[in-house]
């Protein structure tokens, strides 16, 4: 019932929003609503404070819980009008209109038409049968609206005779000259007509006395028509510029009466409503409970260390490893003091099974063991006198002594092993005081242990003494489905004599999620009815939901729920509208909630989003989410338990229960999934499309405030929806995942959406999609998601009116959208704007602009400074003042041809930002010197990402000792400063002409935080803090201990690098166009995360090339590719013991092997691909290369002409080569690669080898994966290297399974005639695998 409380307490709250700050209430009162507002207000405010008063208590009528759903519906209608209202409001302001203007905002007779206007169209409205012939003159609003031009005849034909017939001019529709003669009479019918006709309607107010006597006053104003003045009359503008202006976007109508008639029914409906429940309130809060939390701790059912489960599923290896790590001299928890051994999992995942099992064999090792069930009550007090009890008595006690004395005489040289189990909250002065009564010295040589078992994962890691905590993962499928025979079948045999329950049986099991509670649940439901009929029913329908026992699965979860606080009930509760295992992003959860308006700022120094992600850390902490890497993830059972407690509000549809899940009336979220299962054929789709489309009868889609569409083809559906959604007008939330269409294909009536305020789009690519021509009328959109819109754009020039945005995403490659966006300054809430170009019109665009968005925290992007007129222009950025803003983009366009160094210079000096700034990059500045904000006066020490780009500054910021090339050639010193970055992590300087030596030190704190560095274009550099002689290397990147990116390119006069790899650990290298013996070096990890190193050389033969790779560091590297490299010396090759890839394009040689060493050295390497392109090598070379290959499965050759035969080994061994003669200088100590004679290997047939010429290729026989292509030369051997005759060609190749020859014409030629009769190819090509041969012969 608290549930219910605080859910209507929340809405009515929502109502109340636009009315707190008193603008919508000020412009209602002129539009001749503040009455109807007022009463609304007050009767609002009394459900809030009857509400208020309510909360916390413990309820439990029905019937009361029913008139709290009412109270929450009509709240919501309340939210909806007032809503509109705001919405007419912003239009209002924007537009300058007076829509709902009374004579003090735009004048008398201006007002007393509108207002009789309006009361005509209400009476249009009620009178519509008879005026039905006068329907179709001219009306704007078209068929639907058309009665009301012959109501309104009435006025015009009393009140406008005199009116100047002269068409109105476009941009003045519907109003005419008027003289002074037809004044009077306007004013004297319009009064007769709001008489007459208005006071029959709620929005009238009878016009006073004092209105009625500055008649004659403003009469005296005469000669109005001589003046130009004009006044809007009740005739309709034409239809063609309407038509015109509908596709500009139609501005969306005011309609008094009806928003009028609204509250007061809204207000009649609540009164009675609210006495009701106050009376029932009163009568129910008499003898209610001020916490029904404790309820929850005093219904749990308490645990015991008595076995349930005798046999343990799935368990056993992780109960094994805690038992060891207690009891086992060194293990992790056998310490000579007190041990905290936390084990946490969500509610009915088996910790207490697994801990009673542990228990059990614990307690022969421990003198004193104690269960004690904790529950919601941590109470120290209460927890130690328990303990007490549990502890058998000694002689000589005290007698009165505390329970600290009796502790402490009661363990004295004994240990204990204390289990608090079910533990829900954790207080720090509590749980210190608990453990002040175990710490103590028992005399014995190991402390004592304390096991706590806890679903709350922020509870284990406080009270962990081992800094980690045992989760309890869900069981394996195997062990699931053993335990589920189990508890449907007992002892006796599985599926014997119902075989036919074994399908149905494993779709069960695998929606159980591997909870063993799951398990049991659904086994008692399963075991007394072993049908099929009942087996299939309970999988289609997860009857499980229903069990309400405390030992059953859904309870125990939702026990987890109950003791949230309202608001994190909220945020989880809705995820339940996304698909199971949907992966979230922190962020996009939070934009999530904020556009849902269930996240609010109570503390007004603290952001919305900042709000959010700590309800996020909370849910995390207590087990609703669970973090993996980057995203978010709501895991097993905990999603159908989210669509359980948010059934009444919330609807999740997809093919599984779209013909059998309930609707209820108050559903007002909403999302339809769409897997392609559902496409696979055209039965499915026509039973989905059917099932959708009758959704309409059971849905009241006008109440919809949330739309959610998921799935790659949902939009195969877009005319059912269309459809079923043509009514939802109060949609705030709109995501469309997957989308293939526009957005106003499926809802019609987007322009109608006046509560929009959050729109999320992921679509497929096609530029034929479009947005919604009145997305830029929707003034209370806050979140703009178009991150993964594959549409087009269109104009965003009109953005400037949504007010409220604080979101505009963008694709990453898109930012020029932000570009368009005319007035930004309008958009004081915006959050990120990634790219705003000075000057790019000739309004609109000037840099103050940037002034008024003083809530920026992401990223910010100014480009085009060389427009900026002055200083006083770049200091009204004020960035100084954007204390939230991440990352900041400067940027001066390279191309101009007129610049002013010392001009620039100045307006960067003023462009001062915030010190909490993380991110600055600086490009194309022609000043001479670095701001002082950056340099000498550095203020943005915490930068944690630096850039500089084509700057043409002789001081840099300071990041040690640099030295400068000036305009003749004379070095200078760079910027010395007592400041530096304290947490610099990323560093990138690119074409910084005169950068000549970056120096430094292992004193330089800025190098111990440096992570990423990217030195581009820089023609001049010839030193690097790391580039010294090879002695000092290594020594130099021990200051670099962060370090893991590191880019250099263009920079043809360095030729000093540090080792590549500099360490074992994964990192990124790309070295390209330096002063080396190499073009490129790329090293990083691969598209699988396995790590890839690129080389390509010069062509030349000098092995020094080497050098500059530490293979040492390279012992994990998987793929390695060389081009146009001397040979790699064979002893290096062999340090790559994990190298699965090897790929070689245009080398003449490969392998250095040199004769005459007298040491011998057996290298098998883990190769199991080898591709090779365009080589010199012929094929004796390159079969000595394949035998230190013995794992050797794929082969492709390209290219190579040298290779003239090819025949298989019959006999695949390993070669044992001489060792080289010579080594790169690295490798000078030939000793280290030396093994005894015990490791050398035997080498294969001297014969065999011998046996091939130079051109021919001897493949190995274990080969899966064959290829070559444009090999010329190549023939196919017809005879066998062995001793069997008949096995010739490719026959050896037995474990082949894909065979590609393409391009070789001689490849079969020694076939050809009658030189052999044998079958070239392994049997298996008879249909078992894959051949391909294209021109296989000349002719």
């Amino acid at each position: 019932m608290d549930f219910a409380v605080n859910t209507a307490l929340w809405v009515v709250g929502k109502a109340l929003a636009p009315v707190t700050d008193g603008l919508l209430e000020s412009w209602a009162a002129s539009a001749g609503l503040g009455p109807n507002i007022d009463a609304l207000k007050m009767q609002l405010l009394y459900a809030q404070g009857m509400l208020d008063s309510a909360q916390g208590k413990d309820i439990q009528s029905a019937a009361l819980k029913e008139l709290l759903h009412k109270l929450r519906e009509l709240a919501y209608g309340a939210d909806d009008v007032l809503d509109e209202l705001d919405y007419f409001r912003i239009q209002d302001a924007l537009d300058g209109t007076y829509h709902a203007a009374n004579a003090d905002d735009k004048g008398y007779i201006d007002g007393l038409v509108l207002n009789a206007r309006h009361t005509a169209r209400a009476a249009a409205n009620k009178l519509k049968p008879s005026c039905l012939s006068d329907a179709g003159r001219g009306d704007p609003d078209g068929q639907e609206d058309g009665v009301k031009q012959g109501c309104l005849s009435l006025l015009r034909s009393r009140g406008a005779r005199k009116i100047s017939s002269s068409p109105s001019s476009p941009t003045n529709q519907g109003v005419q000259e008027v003289d002074s003669g037809c004044t009077p009479k306007v004013i004297s019918c319009a009064h007769s007509t709001e008489r007459t006709i208005g006071k029959h309607f709620p929005c009238y107010s009878l016009p006073s006395v004092q209105e009625d006597d500055a008649d004659s006053d403003m009469l005296e104003t005469s000669n109005m028509a001589r003046c130009g003045r004009r006044f809007l009359c009740s005739t309709w503008p034409s239809k063609a510029p309407q038509r015109n202006h509908a596709v500009q976007t139609q501005t969306q109508k005011f309609d008094r009466v009806e928003i009028s008639r609204k509250m007061v029914e809204i207000v009649e409906q609540l009164k009675p409503l609210c006495a009701m429940v106050s009376t029932i309130l009163s009568l129910e809060l008499l003898g209610s409970r001020c916490n029904p939390t404790q309820d929850i701790a005093m219904n749990r059912p308490k645990t015991t260390p008595n076995i349930i489960e005798p046999e343990l599923y799935g368990r056993n290896g992780l109960k094994k490893n805690i038992i060891d790590g207690i009891t086992l001299t060194g293990g992790k928890y056998c310490t000579n003091e007190l041990t905290v051994v936390p084990l946490v999992g969500p509610g009915g995942i088996g910790k207490t099974t697994l801990t009673q099992h542990i228990y059990r064999e614990l307690e022969s090792y421990f003198q004193v063991s104690a269960w004690i069930c904790v529950s919601l009550d941590f109470n120290a007090d209460r927890l130690v006198q328990e303990i007490v009890k549990k502890i058998p008595k000694v002689d000589g006690e005290k007698d009165n002594a505390s329970n600290q004395e009796l502790i402490e005489q009661r363990l004295k040289s004994k240990r204990l092993l204390l289990v608090l189990d079910d533990v829900w909250t954790y207080h720090e002065d509590e749980w210190k005081k608990l453990l002040a009564h175990l710490r103590y010295n028992n005399g014995g040589e190991k402390g004592h242990v304390v096991i706590v078992t806890t679903r709350i994962p922020k509870v284990a890691s406080m009270v962990t003494t081992t800094n980690s905590s045992i989760d309890v993962e869900r069981l394996g499928d195997e062990d699931i489905m053993a335990f589920f025979e189990v508890c449907v079948f007992g002892d006796q045999k599985p599926w014997e004599n119902h075989t036919e329950l074994r399908d149905v049986g494993k779709q069960i099991v695998d929606n159980l999620k591997g909870f063993p509670l799951a398990a049991k649940t659904v086994g008692r439901l399963l075991r007394n009815q072993l049908t099929l009929d009942h087996w299939t029913r309970v999988a289609e329908s997860k009857e499980r939901e229903l069990q309400t026992s405390d030992n059953d699965i859904m309870p125990a979860l939702k026990l987890s729920y109950d003791y949230l606080p309202f608001h994190l009930q909220q945020c989880f509760s809705n995820c339940a509208l996304f698909p199971e295992d949907y992966e979230f992003g922190s962020m996009e959860l939070v934009h999530f909630w904020i556009g849902l308006d269930i996240v609010h700022a109570r503390d007004q120094g603290k952001r919305i989003e900042d709000i959010a992600l700590s309800y996020l850390n909370e849910l995390v902490n207590h087990g609703f989410f669970k973090k993996n890497e980057n995203h978010y993830v709501i895991h097993d059972l905990l999603h159908d338990l989210a669509l359980k407690v948010s059934s009444y509000e919330c609807l999740s549809i997809c093919s599984s229960n779209v013909r059998s899940i309930h609707v209820p009336a108050s559903v007002r979220h909403m999302s339809i999934i769409v897997d392609n299962t559902d496409v696979m054929d055209l039965i499915s789709f026509e039973d989905y499309k059917s099932y959708l489309s009758a959704l309409g009868k059971r849905l009241k889609v006008e109440n919809l405030r949330t739309l959610m569409l998921f799935g790659e083809y949902h939009g195969n559906f877009v005319k059912t929806f269309r459809g079923l959604f043509r009514e939802a007008r109060a949609l705030r939330t709109i995501f469309l995942s997957g989308a293939s269409y526009s957005v106003d294909d499926v809802l019609l009536n987007f322009s109608n959406l006046v509560h929009l305020r959050y729109l999320r789009i992921k679509s497929v690519r096609n530029k034929d999609l479009c947005l919604p021509s009145a997305l830029f009328r929707s003034y209370h959109l806050e979140f703009i998601d178009l991150e993964e819109w594959g549409g087009s754009f269109g104009s965003t020039s009109q953005m400037g009116k949504l007010i409220k945005l604080r979101y505009f995403f963008v694709p990453k490659d898109n930012a020029e959208v932000h570009s368009s966006i005319f007035w930004v300054g309008k958009l004081k809430f915006l959050q990120e704007l990634r790219r705003f170009e000075v000057g790019k019109e000739a309004e609109g665009f000037e840099l103050s602009q940037l002034g008024e968005l003083s809530e920026l925290e992401g990223s910010l992007g100014i480009y085009n400074l060389e427009k900026v007129q002055n200083e006083g222009e770049a200091n009204a950025v004020k960035l100084i003042h954007k204390n939230h803003l991440h990352k900041l983009t400067l940027e001066w366009d390279n191309s101009r041809i007129n610049t002013n160094a010392k001009y620039e210079e100045n307006v960067l000096e003023s462009m001062v930002p915030h010190k909490n700034l993380q991110d600055l990059c600086i490009q194309g500045h022609r000043g001479a010197n670095c701001p002082s904000w950056l340099g000498g006066c550095l203020s943005v020490e915490n930068l944690e990402s630096l850039s500089l780009g084509d700057v043409s500054w002789n001081k840099l910021p300071p990041l040690g000792d640099m030295s400068f090339v000036d305009d003749l050639g004379v070095e200078c010193q760079g910027l010395s400063s007592t400041l530096s970055f304290q947490c610099l992590k990323r560093l990138q300087l690119v074409k910084i002409p005169g950068l000549k030596k970056w120096v430094g030190n292992g004193t330089c704190d800025l190098f111990s935080h440096l992570e990423v560095i990217g030195i581009e274009d820089c023609p001049e550099l010839v030193e690097l803090p790391f580039s010294h002689p090879a002695s000092y290397q290594e020594e130099n990147m021990n200051w670099f201990p962060k370090l893991w990116d590191l880019k250099i390119i263009g920079c043809p006069k360095l030729s000093s690098l540090p080792p590549i790899p500099w360490t074992p650990s994964p990192c990124s290298v790309e070295i390209e166009d330096v002063g080396c013996e190499f073009e490129n070096v790329s090293y990083s990890q691969n598209y699988k995360k396995e790590l890839s190193l690129e080389i390509e050389g010069k062509g030349g033969q000098n092995g020094t090339l080497w050098n500059v790779l530490d293979f040492h560091n390279l012992a994990d590297l998987k793929e390695l590719y060389m081009e146009d490299c001397p040979p790699i010396p064979l002893i290096l090759l062999q340090k790559l013991k994990s190298l699965k890839t090897l790929r070689i394009n245009s080398m003449s040689t490969v392998l250095s092997l040199c004769e005459g060493e007298s040491h011998r050295i057996g290298c098998p390497l883990p190769v199991e691909c080898i591709h090779i392109v365009s080589c010199y090598a012929n094929g004796e070379e390159l079969t000595q290369l394949m035998s230190y290959f013995p794992k050797l499965t794929e082969l492709s050759i390209r290219g190579c002409m040298k290779i003239t035969g090819l025949g298989v080994v019959e006999h695949q061994t390993t070669v044992v080569m001489a060792l080289p003669a010579s080594l790169p200088s690295s490798l000078a100590n030939k000793s280290e690669y030396t093994q005894d004679g015990h490791n050398e290997q035997q080498t294969r047939g001297e014969g065999e080898i011998a046996s091939a010429t130079q051109g021919r290729l001897l493949l190995p026989p274990q080969l899966q994966d064959l290829s070559f292509w444009f090999c010329a030369e190549l023939r196919l051997l017809s005879n066998s290297l062995g001793n069997d005759s008949a096995r010739g060609g490719l026959q050896s190749l037995c474990s082949l399974r894909f065979l590609d020859i393409t391009g070789c014409p001689k490849f079969l030629s020694s076939y050809s005639s009658s030189a052999s009769s044998c079958f070239p190819f392994p049997a298996w090509c008879g249909g078992h695998g894959d051949v391909l041969i294209s021109s296989p012969s000349p002719n």
